[in-house]
């Protein structure tokens, strides 16, 4: 009798454990595409308000300052990421005059664009996620940022 309960609980064992380790590998590239995800949008963030504040007053210095801030999240390279500045009055597409006007307000836009691939190739999961953020904030400098 002892000896059917130990057969048993091996077979469970068995067929339960696969299971685990799909939901701890799935579990653990869920939290990597979270944490990529929120780093992206913190990357344009920072970049947004140095270029706002004249922290970076050069596009490429901008675009560093973006991947900067992304690169701090382990497990991700920022240089695959996409990044572009832009400067446009409030309609988004009329370039900023120097120096900006209450009338004519000058708006600092960084977006970046970054591809997430899962540690485990799922067979029926897609493997990869584009994330894609942008941050607009309102610049206290004039209007121009050098390229």
């Amino acid at each position: 009798m002892h000896g059917d309960t130990r057969g048993q609980a091996l077979i469970e064992y068995a067929l339960t454990l696969p299971m685990l380790v799909f939901a701890l590998l799935g579990g653990a590239d869920l939290a990597r595409a979270y944490a990529i995800q929120l780093a992206v949008q913190n990357g344009t963030r920072a970049g947004a308000e140095a270029a706002a504040i004249d922290f970076s007053p050069t596009q490429t210095e901008t675009i560093a300052r973006t991947r900067d801030e992304m690169d701090r999240t382990p497990g991700m390279n920022a240089a695959n990421a996409i990044v572009s500045v832009t400067l446009k009055q409030t309609d988004g597409t009329t370039d900023c005059v120097d120096p900006p006007t209450p009338i004519t307000p000058c708006y600092v836009t960084v977006r970046a664009q970054y591809t997430f691939r899962t540690i485990t190739p799922w067979p029926i999961i897609p493997n990869t996620a584009g994330f894609d953020r942008a941050t607009t904030m309102r610049t206290i400098k004039g209007g121009a940022i050098q390229p």
